[in-house]
């Protein structure tokens, strides 16, 4: 049997289980029996990814709703395109960044003014659910491995509170600054993690991404300051150096896009925003799929607070790479939802330095 040992899982808050296994290296039989155990409730982290439109015109107030609902929905669907035009290729044939990875949104997710700067987040566990049952689940699920959602890359871990940063530009947009942003919450998440490297897409002109990767910015500084570094993005690729379950380290490579993305206006303050996410890790060639969507709320005193919760999607494809049961499911529904509380703080740039 082909063995993906690479990701060392983290499963044991999740599925109230005591052992850490990596990723399919266990018999089929052993895997369904671990996946079916009971769930406890868990501590994770998650950052941030929101933004506001600037206004809520009368014929969008349907889609406003549909998206704040989702935070409370027993469910969520998949919007993004079918599982065969969202995926990675993962063929030798592919000769560039750009063919390889699934096409990015062209709508770069812009954050309300008040998110410009640094902020010191945190965040608190509210709750976990598995809409179609346990018995479905898989350890390609995301979520399921450590890395294996680069918005959650070690659920069942809190971390120690980090820093995060969002540029205003010319046109006044602000946006999250990926290449900052990334590397800190992967390695807050994975503390035995680190990260040798980050690159991301870039727009051409107002209303078209590409899906070729900025140059490296190395942990060394080199290639940092590159022009096409720290523009809005809707992709963004790690190079990372963790440890493996069988002992030793090794280098490792994360891909995520953004599909497609929905955000809606200000109401007293708050802004929705849903994002659909496609995700590879290239030395497990592990393809993944999940949305994700938040609230944020401004407080006073420079403090925002909101919830974010992150959907994980199987297709049917995938789960047959480890399970051959039969069950039905429909794979347009998510398999599992974890929900956050998160908080945010004002901080200047001198306080990002010291963590």
């Amino acid at each position: 049997m082909k063995a993906v040992c690479v990701v060392i899982l983290h499963l044991a808050a999740l599925f109230n289980l005591r052992a850490v296994y990596s990723l399919s290296c266990l018999p089929k039989s052993d895997r369904r029996q671990f996946l079916s155990e009971g769930c406890s409730t868990f501590a994770s982290v998650c950052i941030i990814s929101t933004a506001p439109s600037p206004a809520v015109a009368s014929d969008d107030r349907d889609e406003y709703q549909d998206v704040s609902s989702l935070l409370d929905a027993k469910t969520i669907d998949w919007n993004g395109p079918s599982w065969t035009a969202a995926r990675y290729r993962s063929s030798t044939l592919q000769q560039s960044s750009s063919n390889y990875a699934p096409p990015a949104s062209n709508s770069p997710v812009f954050y309300p003014t008040w998110m410009e700067g640094y902020h010191k987040i945190s965040y608190k566990f509210k709750g976990a659910s598995f809409p179609q049952g346990r018995k479905i689940l898989t350890l390609r699920t995301p979520g399921a491995g450590l890395g294996s959602c680069l918005l959650l890359p070690n659920i069942g871990y809190n971390p120690s509170s980090f820093p995060i940063h969002f540029i205003c530009n010319s046109n006044a947009q602000v946006y999250e600054d990926l290449a900052y942003n990334v590397p800190r919450t992967f390695e807050a998440f994975w503390t035995q993690a680190k990260v040798l490297g980050v690159q991301t897409n870039y727009m051409i002109g107002s209303n078209a991404s590409s899906n070729d990767l900025s140059t490296k910015c190395l942990v060394t500084g080199e290639g940092c300051i590159a022009p096409n570094m720290r523009p809005p993005a809707t992709r963004v690729a790690l190079d990372f150096n963790g440890p493996t379950r069988r002992g030793g380290r090794v280098t490792q490579s994360t891909d995520v896009t953004i599909l497609d993305s929905s955000v809606q206006g200000n109401v007293a303050d708050t802004y929705y925003a849903a994002k659909t996410f496609s995700q590879y890790n290239v030395n497990q060639d592990l393809q993944l799929f999940y949305r994700e969507v938040t609230s944020l709320r401004r407080k006073e005193n420079d403090v925002i607070d909101g919830t974010i919760r992150v959907a994980a999607f199987l297709p049917k494809y995938i789960r047959g790479m480890d399970a051959s049961d039969g069950d039905l499911y429909d794979d347009n529904e998510a398999v599992a939802i974890y929900d956050y509380d998160i908080l945010l703080q004002s901080i200047d740039e001198t306080e990002a330095a010291t963590f």
